[in-house]
């Protein structure tokens, strides 16, 4: 049980003023006269009280006494004022460790938020650019400003999908799908997808990829791990320049070397290019910009199969080198003995698509107008629900997530609750696209969740399944 005893004014005084107030015996110094009841009461004849100032001002004190008159020796102060400097500095860091934690948490919590709200105009700006492009296929003034809208849209959406991705590797929320993969296939798909980039650049990519091996990994990540060096090479090399990537073995490890002949790397920036918001030369000839996101991005992905990454330069203008070292897998490739039939382009479906966002929701519905289907649109929850009861035939629904009142979960386990909906395809369009969001979807009865803005080719491929057995165990 503690007691509160005022030293008085001449204590805070010297507390102020930074200086350590000392007490011999309470009984005999004047300063301690009006406050010599509290002493008694605590029993407290000798004291050492020592100030904490922060930013020039007095903040807290540490007090230090006995029960019998005491000569303080200056090594005891020193000692009392090391012992209050450390404490202070220990709760000082556990408060900022606090404060950075919870700053941490809003950052993701913000980021998530930030990705959504992003994707939400994103999804009708690229639908509507792929309705003017197969409206209008032989408008010439149409076609560049279709194409500049999609490469830019496939811009914002990579930059919005590596902030999220950073943030859930650095904090150790991402799950890898594991299995045999071939390299050479993951290779072969990282430059379909910056090919775009690589024909805008006219830069000259060379593969060599004649030893093709196995690794236990996720495909999908491998890929993105590639497809980021090959962005990074292409946003540093000059229009016109190389770029080369090599397959090759070491033992058992496989190395996949990217390449170019670019502006190369400062001996300095060497140990830095694979930190957090790292970039290169700023110069304003730059192919592109960028968060300096997806070489920290490739360093974290390939420590999580167990590999590692490294960069190399001769210098300044004599182009740059990443090298990429993964285990090699014990086993072999193994394909899938049940492929995926391709997507029937003559499939007419009866659809409907919900979403609260109406030009979201308009945009894709014309668009999938234009490929033959029947379409219906609604934008909120309960009347989408009363439409798919009405329907004699429905074959597959689109649906939003973030909608007010009923959420496109709790819809969707509405529409799994009605036997004659059980077997309707369930698409999530949603610009929630984080691991555990896909979960969710799994759960609430989706048979497919793709994050906005969606890849038209990707969703055809989907509804293509629509009259095909599902397995909503998969």
């Amino acid at each position: 049980r503690y007691r509160f005893v005022q030293f008085g004014g001449e204590c805070l005084r010297l507390m102020r003023e930074n200086e350590p107030y000392i007490v011999i015996d309470s009984e005999t110094d004047p300063r301690t006269s009006a406050v010599r009841d509290a002493y008694r009461a605590t029993k407290i004849r000798s004291v050492i009280c020592v100030p904490l100032h922060k930013g020039g001002r007095f903040v807290a004190a540490m007090a230090v006494h006995q029960t019998r008159p005491r000569e303080w020796r200056k090594d005891e102060v020193d000692l009392v004022q090391t012992v209050a400097s450390r404490c202070w500095e220990s709760i000082e860091r556990t408060r900022v460790t606090r404060e950075l934690k919870e700053m941490d948490r809003r950052k993701d919590e913000f980021l998530a938020m930030l990705a959504h709200e992003l994707r939400n105009p994103l999804a009708p700006i690229r639908t509507a650019a792929e309705v003017l492009r197969i409206k209008s296929p032989q408008a010439s003034d149409l076609r560049m400003p279709t194409e500049i809208i999609a490469r830019q849209v496939a811009h914002m959406t990579a930059l919005v999908n590596d902030l999220l991705d950073v943030s859930r590797v650095t904090r150790g929320m991402v799950t890898l799908d594991k299995g045999e993969v071939d390299i050479r296939e993951v290779v072969d798909s990282a430059v379909e997808q910056s090919r775009s980039l690589f024909e805008t650049r006219r830069h000259n990519l060379a593969l060599d990829l004649r030893q093709t091996h196995a690794v236990y990994g996720d495909r999908n990540r491998l890929v993105q791990i590639v497809t980021n060096l090959l962005n990074n090479a292409a946003k540093y090399t000059p229009e016109g320049g190389r770029i080369g990537v090599v397959l090759r073995q070491d033992g058992g490890v496989v190395e996949i070397a990217v390449h170019d002949n670019g502006i190369g790397i400062r001996e300095e920036m060497i140990s830095r290019v694979f930190d957090l918001f790292t970039q290169g030369d700023r110069s304003f000839d730059r192919a592109q910009g960028g968060l300096g996101l997806g070489l920290a991005l490739v360093r974290r992905l390939v420590e999580l199969h167990g590999g590692s990454v490294a960069a190399e330069s001769p210098g300044p203008g004599k182009g740059s080198t990443f090298t990429v070292r993964l285990p090699r897998s014990a086993g072999e490739s193994r394909s899938d003995p049940h492929p995926a039939p391709a997507p029937d382009p003559k499939l007419v479906l009866d659809l409907m698509v919900v979403d609260d966002n109406a030009d979201a929701a308009i945009s894709l519905a014309t668009l999938l107008r234009m490929q033959g289907h029947a379409v219906w649109v609604e934008h909120e929850a309960g009347k989408a629900l009363r439409r798919a009861m009405e329907k004699s035939r429905l074959d597959a629904i689109i649906l939003d997530i973030g909608m007010p009142g009923m959420d496109g979960y709790e819809l969707a386990r509405q529409l799994r609750a009605q036997p004659k909906l059980a077997e309707v395809l369930l698409i999530a369009l949603t610009g929630y696209g984080q691991a555990e969001d896909r979960d969710r979807a799994r759960a609430a009865g989706f048979d497919h969740h793709v994050t906005k803005p969606a890849d038209i080719g990707e969703l055809t491929r989907i509804l293509s399944s629509a009259k095909m057995p599902l397995n909503r165990n998969h």
